[in-house]
């Protein structure tokens, strides 16, 4: 079997700490598959492609008022991690000539693209801020960007003389280089064919693109899915000489992102089974849309599960993990003394809610019936760490984490909110809580990585039937489920899963936790054993290459 060679667009990866072009899952996705390509060169013949973030992305703190201000990064060492490769490359940014640097990966086949230069005047700063945040419209300065992933990204490949079989989009936003394809294809039609019409040309390069090119969706919540102005992406040059009626049939009117990634695909996959089915129903309207397929995402087992663990898992030594586990703990314990100046107790449930900033992950579901919540942290000493980000322009967001604020002051010896979630913190996190919580309304989280990350590490998870949980936690086996994942009225699910939540914390986890430590450690046991393969990369990889990759047609 030929195994083809693909071209992997995505805006950001999360490989290093202090490599700051990741702000969240989908980065972090891209950056462990990056690791696993890397761990296992040459069998995946996979190169990626992304923009080099210069000023990455907001650190976000909490005033003394509850509001959530970003912060400029100062901890951005970015030169340290890549090479120039000395290439450059122009794409066209509202007529103006603006040139892309390629640089590369020292590690491995990582290319990133760079407007950052003097001679781009009031266009160097296009790739300063992930998700944008330096130009006053950020309409505008979200399709520059996406112009420089996509058409940049498809003439970075030109210039260093790649061999490329197929396209990869991760998520929607590189859609411009199946744009800038078709432009390229066309022109070459009408030389090598000159009978054909220019609408020949066209439907002829589409399938052409289409039949080389697959994607990821990630999101079923409409915000999560972009879409633009026609008018406004011929004015800023996505269309890379397409006509405006070109434009529509790819994308539609208003051109939407996740549109024109199905339309230019192949074949396409959702990052979890629950995920795919709602995908399929979500863009069943969408005419020439490709099949979409389940390919639950993964992840890079050697980063983020802890070595110890790792060792007594494999020895199948339950005293040994938890041992092991109860290190970590420690670590993470003092990582909360040092960052806010409370001391934890080891010997108290600790639970981890680490996750983006956003309203339907329910960062205060665990509030909402007070009187229980007062219970468990008088009566048992339960402790809770919250840790998490929000989009820059996402105001419900950024509540939800001053709300985290507040509720640490509201029980300050029981509930902490550490500032400055990243790479290394999530490390820490994932291998020194006793719980896992994840708690999104029912449909709404595509996967929900972090969760597979504690699972490695014996971190047990508690979390509604949604993402990869739906398919991996049975229920007090090797973790537990909230709720019964019906779909309810917003209010009347959160409600109901709020006494959900606290009856499993009251009656099953915490009198478990302090009165049975051999299920627990069995628990455990199967927590690891259920996800140390079935949500790494190394498989997800294989089924990419297996049931994605071999649609390409060469």
């Amino acid at each position: 079997m030929y195994t083809k060679k693909v071209a992997y667009f995505s805006m950001g990866s999360g490989i290093h700490n202090d490599f700051l072009t990741y702000s969240g899952g989908l980065e972090i996705l891209a950056g462990d598959m990056i690791k696993e390509v890397i761990d296992s060169y040459p069998l995946h013949p996979i190169t990626f492609f992304h923009l080099l973030w210069k000023k990455g992305y907001a650190y976000q703190r909490i005033l003394a008022n509850g509001e959530v201000i970003d912060v400029e990064p100062t901890n951005n060492n970015w030169e340290q991690y890549v090479e120039d490769t000395g290439k450059k490359v122009h794409v066209k940014i509202f007529g103006h000539d603006v040139a892309v640097k390629i640089w590369k990966l020292k590690e491995g086949p990582v290319y990133y693209l760079d407007t950052d230069l003097d001679e781009n005047h009031g266009f160097h700063n296009i790739t300063h801020h992930l998700y944008g945040g330096a130009w006053d419209n950020s309409a505008k300065e979200r399709i520059a960007q996406e112009i420089v992933l996509g058409i940049g990204g498809v003439r970075a490949i030109e210039a260093l003389g790649l061999e490329i079989d197929g396209y990869h989009y991760n998520d929607g936003h590189p859609a411009f280089a199946g744009i800038e394809l078709i432009s390229q294809r066309m022109d070459y039609y009408r030389t090598m064919k000159p009978g054909l019409t220019e609408n020949g040309c066209f439907e002829h390069a589409l399938k052409y693109v289409k039949d080389r090119t697959v994607f990821t969706t990630h999101t079923n919540v409409p915000a999560g899915n972009e879409s633009h102005n026609v008018d406004l992406l011929m004015e800023v040059g996505a269309n890379s000489g397409l006509t405006r009626e070109q434009m529509v049939k790819i994308g539609g009117d208003p051109f939407g992102m996740t549109v024109a990634s199905l339309k230019l695909s192949s074949k396409a996959n959702g990052v979890s089974r629950i995920q795919t089915l709602a995908a399929k129903k979500m863009w069943a309207g969408v005419d020439t849309a490709p099949d979409i397929i389940a390919i639950t995402n993964g992840v890079h087992r050697r980063t983020w599960q802890d070595s110890d663990i790792g060792k007594a898992f494999m020895a199948c030594n339950l005293d040994g993990i938890y041992n092991a586990h109860q290190s970590r703990k420690q670590e993470v314990l003092d990582l909360v003394y040092e960052k806010t100046g409370v001391r934890f107790k080891l010997d108290k449930l600790t639970i981890i809610f680490a996750r983006r900033g956003t309203e339907y992950k329910r960062g205060d579901l665990i509030a909402r019936e007070e009187a229980m919540l007062d219970y468990l942290i008088n009566t048992h000493g339960i402790q809770i760490i919250y840790a998490g980000k929000a989009h820059r322009d996402d105001k419900d967001g950024k509540a939800i984490i001053g709300w985290m604020g507040k509720i640490s002051k509201k029980y300050p010896n029981n509930i902490v909110y550490l500032e400055g979630y990243d790479i290394d913190m999530a490390q820490d996190l994932v291998s020194g809580g006793d719980i896992w919580l994840n708690n999104p309304r029912y449909l709404n989280e595509a996967c929900g990585t972090s969760g597979m990350k504690g699972a490695m590490n014996g971190t047990l998870n508690l979390t509604t039937a949604d993402g990869w949980c739906r398919e991996g936690i049975i229920h007090g086996v090797n973790g537990w489920i909230i709720g019964d994942a019906k779909v309810e009225e917003s209010w009347l699910q959160d409600q109901k899963d709020a006494k959900s939540l606290m009856d499993l914390l009251i009656n099953e986890i915490v009198p478990m936790y302090h009165g049975d430590k051999q299920h627990w450690k069995q628990m455990m046991f199967a927590s690891i054993a259920m996800s140390i393969y079935q949500y790494s990369t190394t498989r997800m990889v294989e089924e990419y290459e297996v049931n994605l990759y071999n649609h390409i047609k060469v």
